[in-house]
Order: C-alpha cells, then sequence, then structure tokens
C-alpha cells in the first residue's frame, strides 16, 4: 500500500476521492510520521445518502497505522477523509481500488456464525496475534 503515492492531509482539513461504479471497494490506509493521529474515514454513497463513518485515534501513526476496507456498491460513491487533529498533526492518506478477490465481509461471513447484536450492546471477539 505504500507504494501509492500519499495524501497530505493537514490538521483540520478534509480531502475526498471518488470514483466509478466499477469499483467494489476501496483500501484505506492512514499513517502519521510517529505522531497521533485523528481522523474520520466517510463513505458517502449518492447525494441523498448519510454518510458511514469511522472515527479513529491512534496515539502513533507510524508503530501502528490504520488500514481498513470499505465496500463500495453502486455508483455516486466518494471517501472522504478529514483529519480532525490540530494543523501541527499532519497524516498520510492512502487510497486504492481494490477489486481483487470475493472482499473481506464476505470471508468473514462464511468463515462466522451470524450473531444478532442489539441496539446499544458491545460485542466484542479475540483475534489471533498473527
Amino acid at each position: 500500500m505504500r507504494t501509492l503515492r500519499p495524501v497530505k492531509v493537514q490538521g483540520s482539513t478534509l480531502k475526498t476521492c471518488s470514483f466509478g461504479k466499477s469499483v467494489e471497494r476501496v483500501r484505506v490506509f492512514l499513517d502519521t510520521g510517529g505522531r497521533p493521529l485523528n481522523a474520520e474515514v466517510q463513505l458517502w454513497q449518492g447525494p441523498d445518502n448519510a454518510p458511514q463513518k469511522i472515527k479513529v485515534y491512534l496515539e502513533d501513526g507510524m508503530k501502528r497505522p490504520f488500514s481498513t476496507v470499505i465496500d463500495t456498491p453502486g455508483s455516486g460513491n466518494a471517501i472522504a477523509i478529514r483529519n480532525t487533529a490540530p494543523m501541527e498533526f499532519p497524516l498520510n492518506a492512502y487510497v486504492d481500488a481494490n477489486n481483487g478477490g470475493p472482499g473481506p465481509a464476505r470471508a468473514l461471513g462464511a468463515n462466522t456464525k451470524p450473531r444478532t447484536v442489539q441496539g446499544g450492546a458491545v460485542f466484542t471477539t479475540p483475534f489471533a496475534p498473527n
């Protein structure tokens, strides 16, 4: 992922990236030069839909960068990355189309039993360290 050219997002600013309907999912990777990372990643789908938001906070964006894959069905999609940190804490954003394979949501769904989590409830699951 770091082979792509990063987009620097200064503190308290917003960068957007739109793409065509042929893109099924995008990979978003955020890092810093060892400073805290405080950001919001948004998926905008069409003009009339509320965005889906992921809030990210990391103490050290170089030791523990943030990476996610977001499914983007349909057309009119855009990814917005908002750096909610002060101006002194810029971040590097990498956004790439990821159309290979079945996607992480389908792979996870094929290997797990469905579970209903009611509103306000919390469900956690352990992950192996490797």
